[in-house]
C-alpha cells in the first residue's frame, strides 16, 4: 500500500490492470466474491476461486498486505452493504461511478468527489516511477509528440497537447481515425507516439500505435489495463486505475472515472520531461505566456471575463 488510506476492494480495482494475469484472475474473484475471502482459509478460498494456494498468497503480496490474515482483517473493515450492493444493484453506476436510484444530491456529490479522489490516490499504486522515466526519456529525445486517442480519452489527448507545447516539444493530433492511421504510418525513428485508452482496446488507438511501431517510432501507452493489446504494442506503458473490474466488462458509458486517471498520467509525465531540462521548459513556458495573457486581455475586451 502506499500509507494512503482507501478501500481495500477499491484499491484492488484500482490496480487490477496492473497485475499479471495470474494475478487478475484472483482479483476477478475478490472483487466478484468478497465475502468468501473474509471467512475462508487460504486452502478454501484457492478452492472457491479455482487457483492455487501460491497465487492467493501471490496476490495479497502483491496489493501491498503482508499476509493473508492482514488481508482478511482489512476486508472485515469494508461496509458489508458496500459488497452487497456490488452484487445486487443491477443498475446501480448506469449513469455514473457508484450512482444508484435511491442516491440524494448530497450523496451523489459525496459519492462523485470521494469517488475522484480515490482515483487520484490509486494513481500512486498505479503508475511506476521507472515507467515515467522511461516514457520521459522517449518524449525529451524525440523529434516529435504523436498522440492518439478517441471518446473522451481525448481529454487527456488535449491535455498532452497543452502541456507539451508549452514546455517546447512539437505536438501532432486529430481526433480523424483515417487521418491518424495515416500520421502514424509516416513517422521517423525519431518520433515518439502516445496512445491512450482506459480499456487498452480500443480499435483506433490500438492500430496507430500499432503503425507507429512498425514505422520505427518510440511507442507509449496510456491504459488500465497492462496486459491489454495497445499495452502489448508499447515501448512503455504508464497504467492508470480502472473505473470497471475487468476488460470486457465496461459499462455502455464510458468511465469518467479512469479519464481522471489519464490526466493526472499526463500531468506526472508531462511534469518528469518538463524538470528533465527545467532552464529551457522555464524558457518555453515565458515565451508562451504572452500569448495566454493576449487570449485573456481579448477576452475582457469582448466582456467575456
Amino acid at each position: 500500500m502506499t500509507g494512503v488510506e482507501i478501500g481495500i476492494l477499491d484499491h484492488i480495482q484500482g490496480i487490477r490492470g496492473s497485475l499479471k494475469p495470474s494475478l487478475q484472475a484472483v482479483a476477478d474473484q475478490v472483487l466478484d466474491r468478497p465475502e468468501l475471502a473474509r471467512r475462508m482459509s487460504v486452502k478454501e478460498l484457492a478452492l472457491a476461486y479455482s487457483v492455487s494456494e501460491a497465487s492467493v498468497s501471490r496476490f495479497v503480496r502483491s496489493i501491498g498486505i503482508k499476509s493473508f490474515r492482514d488481508f482478511q482483517l482489512r476486508l472485515a473493515e469494508e461496509r458489508v452493504g458496500e459488497a452487497k450492493g456490488r452484487e445486487t444493484q443491477s443498475d446501480e453506476g448506469s449513469l455514473y461511478e457508484s450512482i444508484g436510484r435511491e442516491d440524494s444530491t448530497a450523496s451523489i456529490l459525496h459519492k462523485v468527489a470521494h469517488r475522484t479522489s480515490d482515483v487520484a490516490r490509486a494513481c500512486l499504486s498505479t503508475l511506476d516511477p521507472v515507467a515515467l522515466d522511461r516514457a520521459a526519456a522517449l518524449i525529451h529525445n524525440a523529434s516529435a509528440l504523436y498522440v492518439f486517442a478517441a471518446g473522451l480519452s481525448d481529454l487527456a489527448c488535449d491535455n498532452a497537447v497543452i502541456r507539451f507545447s508549452r514546455i517546447g516539444i512539437p505536438v501532432v493530433s486529430t481526433s480523424d481515425h483515417n487521418t491518424q492511421q495515416l500520421m502514424a504510418s509516416a513517422l521517423t525513428k525519431r518520433a515518439v507516439a502516445l496512445g491512450i485508452s482506459d480499456s487498452g482496446r480500443t480499435t483506433h488507438t490500438v492500430s496507430a500505435l500499432a503503425e507507429a511501431q512498425a514505422a520505427g517510432a518510440g511507442t507509449i501507452a496510456v491504459t488500465s489495463f497492462g496486459e491489454s493489446p495497445l499495452a502489448r504494442i508499447a515501448d512503455v506503458t504508464l497504467v492508470t486505475p480502472t473505473g470497471y473490474a475487468s476488460p470486457g466488462n465496461e459499462p455502455l458509458h464510458e468511465s469518467m472515472l479512469s479519464k481522471f486517471g489519464q490526466l493526472i498520467a499526463i500531468d506526472a509525465l508531462y511534469s518528469v520531461v518538463a524538470v528533465s531540462d527545467y532552464d529551457r521548459s522555464v524558457s518555453s513556458v515565458r515565451r508562451g505566456d504572452r500569448f495566454i495573457q493576449r487570449s485573456r486581455s481579448n477576452r475582457q475586451m469582448n466582456g467575456k471575463g
